[in-house]
């Protein structure tokens, strides 16, 4: 009698706990996970889009899901990301520009009239190093007007294009004592050589903000100065996508628009 006795109890309790994380589940980010993998039918049909390389189309049902939250939100962002940055890495595609040099250009000098980074100038045009320009030398370029949203509440940096969202990264740590939304900007990327240096492009780079000494940077251990820290790979791909003057919103106030 005694081992049924406590069978029953065990069987209340579980039950009990399994309640308990259901009610966690709907929640949490106001998704029901008991109900996932229901997927949305836009959700599905943007990934069967994808399948046969109709990006545009699917990006185009992938972007208001990215603004939902929760499960569905979060899996949307993560597509849009993989597509977008197919899009704006491929030398080839629609939105990539050409220039030819012309004399008296120099290397920073046209990339900043460009409105480019060193890095994505070298990516598109399939550059090891800082090459040596001559007149009538002809470079792909792509104008990088993006706008980084540093979501504190949700310890991730957005870039978007417009209003329209590019691809999140993940904060993996912060040194921030602001409490107030910031509109800044991008000051300047720094690595270990100088911006001169043939190695320069392809160094790790940190993003100098204009406000307040902050920086967004790769994590490696306690963050040493005030900003937002990335994994290596993230930080250095954000760095490939900005420029000296890309706007730059800090959201510290939880719902507030970018």
């Amino acid at each position: 009698m005694r081992s049924i006795s406590l069978t029953s109890s065990a069987r209340v309790f579980f039950s009990l706990l399994a309640a308990a994380f259901c009610a966690q589940g709907v929640l949490a980010d106001g998704e029901n996970y008991s109900l996932w993998p229901r997927r949305p039918e836009a959700l599905a049909e943007a990934r069967r889009l994808m399948d046969r390389g109709t990006l545009p189309q699917a990006l185009e049902l992938l972007q208001p899901l990215a603004e939902q939250g929760g499960v569905v939100g979060r899996e949307a962002k993560d597509l849009i990301g993989s597509l977008r940055i197919r899009q704006l890495l491929d030398p080839n595609g629609p939105d990539v520009k050409k220039y030819t040099v012309r004399r008296g250009d120099s290397w920073i000098r046209m990339v900043r009239k460009l409105e480019c980074s060193q890095a994505m100038l070298m990516h598109l045009n399939g550059l090891m190093d800082i090459p040596i320009l001559h007149a009538g030398d002809v470079f792909k370029y792509r104008p990088l007007n993006f706008h980084v949203v540093v979501n504190v509440p949700e310890k991730e940096v957005c870039l978007y294009d417009g209003k329209n969202f590019v691809k999140g990264y993940p904060i993996l740590a912060m040194r921030d004592g602001g409490k107030k939304n910031v509109e800044t900007a991008v000051k300047e990327d720094q690595a270990s050589v100088s911006i001169y240096s043939k190695q320069f492009p392809s160094a790790d780079k940190t993003l100098l903000l204009a406000a307040g000494g902050y920086v967004i940077d790769a994590s490696r251990g306690a963050p040493r100065s005030p900003g937002f820290y990335l994994s290596r790979q993230d930080c250095n791909e954000l760095a490939m996508l900005t420029r000296a003057g890309t706007r730059v919103t800090i959201l510290r106030e939880k719902g507030a628009e970018q």
